[in-house]
């Protein structure tokens, strides 16, 4: 296979995805209230149906289905929590808080500010159809799935367990990661800074998005611009990891290094160039039990290829489905560039009317446009310009990413 041409993103995607077969991980099991920001290993049905009964969807009278009765006799009050031991006969009514089981052959529950109550008697004003019951299993039923395999939990997902009736879970494993930023420019404390150096932000990014994703970061450690301190680092992080990723080092310069270790460590190169901008100069190798992916050194570069292709390798490995969402919207403005050599991911903005609106960006070393996006949209390969309202796939950002 040849390694060194620059190939289709496309391309890129689907031999990672042959090189990082979908694991068989061991699932573990956890209370549900502890599995806050991990990923289901597989499908949870629920337990109850939900509502459990036909309940009141408002404070007001239960009637008798099809009974059109402008009076009925009131047998009683039903509150939330309480069991309804009522059988509804015509011309008979029950009263009824929001949330309470609600008599058998009930048809309808006319709100309380739709009726007249007089002793044991209640008269209702016409016009008011609505039914107002909440049937049972009509939201889930014993049975349905209720959050599906690979989906990563939240407030919202574990609550929905929880009222299901689901109490402990099974989740993947969080996969290891080891993160290598290299180069001499690089500086951890603005005290060290000199001309020519900057601040290190590529660690300190991709172990804070690992994070955000469920990954656990075994290391984060730097590589300074030789072959003999890239191959002991690189070594070090293939020791303690099963995926690893460097920032810098994988270009052609003179002092990229991380092409030249990776074949003295015997590990199997993939491809270093993909046709993304930003993220041309790309390494994907294996071997030594371990998927190693070396990104570009500019930080939007880093944080594109960290969703592209890290997420991807890592959900592969925890044995779950990795395609991101994709979302198709209108473009806001035209767009134009001046090569169409490579397909291009701009930061953008959705707008107040749902379109998308590229923001100002001034290239791959530009962090702080990030903070104010959405996502990137595509601009495909082949096409230098794009006409306002044309249609473009957005890739939403961080959580966002790859949730239904």
């Amino acid at each position: 296979m040849t390694t060194d041409r620059m190939i289709l993103l496309e391309e890129a995607l689907a031999r990672l995805d042959g090189a990082v077969p979908l694991g068989a991980v061991s699932p573990e099991t956890l209370p549900v209230r502890a599995a806050l920001g991990r990923y289901l290993a597989a499908d949870v049905a629920s337990r109850l149906d939900l509502p459990p009964f036909d309940k009141s969807a408002v404070d007001g009278y239960a009637v008798a289905d099809g009974d059109e009765s402008p009076e009925f006799g009131l047998l009683g009050l039903v509150a939330a929590g309480q069991p309804c031991r009522f059988e509804l006969e015509p011309g008979q009514s029950v009263k009824v808080m929001t949330g309470a089981p609600v008599p058998a052959r009930t048809g309808r529950v006319v709100m309380l500010e739709h009726a007249v109550e007089h002793g044991d008697r209640v008269r209702i004003e016409p016009g008011h159809a609505s039914r107002n019951v909440c049937r049972r299993a009509e939201d889930v039923a014993v049975g349905d799935v209720v959050v599906r395999a690979g989906r990563r939990l939240g407030a919202v997902e574990i609550a929905s367990l929880i009222s299901c009736g689901v109490m402990e879970v099974a989740v993947a494993p969080p996969v290891g990661l080891a993160i290598v930023s290299t180069g001499d420019e690089i500086a951890d404390d603005p005290a060290d800074l000199a001309e020519g150096r900057i601040m290190n932000s590529n660690g300190p990014l991709l172990a804070l998005l690992a994070q955000r994703h469920g990954l656990h970061v075994a290391c984060e450690t730097r590589a300074a611009d030789s072959l003999e301190d890239t191959r002991r680092t690189l070594s070090e992080a293939l020791a303690v990891a099963p995926l690893v990723v460097l920032s810098g080092g994988v270009s052609a310069g003179d002092f990229d290094f991380v092409p030249p270790v990776m074949e003295e460590l015997g590990l199997t190169s993939h491809f270093t160039r993909v046709a993304s901008k930003p993220g041309k100069p790309l390494t994907l190798a294996t071997g030594a039990g371990a998927v190693v992916l070396g990104l570009p050194g500019n930080p939007v570069a880093v944080y594109l290829m960290f969703h592209l292709f890290v997420l991807r390798a890592a959900r592969r490995l925890m044995g779950l489905p990795a395609e991101p969402r994709k979302v198709a919207l209108k473009l806001a403005a035209s767009f134009e560039r001046r090569k169409g050599v490579r397909a291009e991911h701009v930061p953008c903005r959705i707008d107040a009317d749902g379109r998308v609106a590229a923001l100002e960006y001034h290239g791959s070393a530009h962090l702080a446009a990030l903070m104010e996006a959405d996502g990137v949209f595509i601009v495909p390969r082949g096409v230098v310009s794009l006409p306002a309202g044309a249609d473009v796939q957005l890739l939403p950002v961080d959580v966002r990413w790859l949730h239904d």
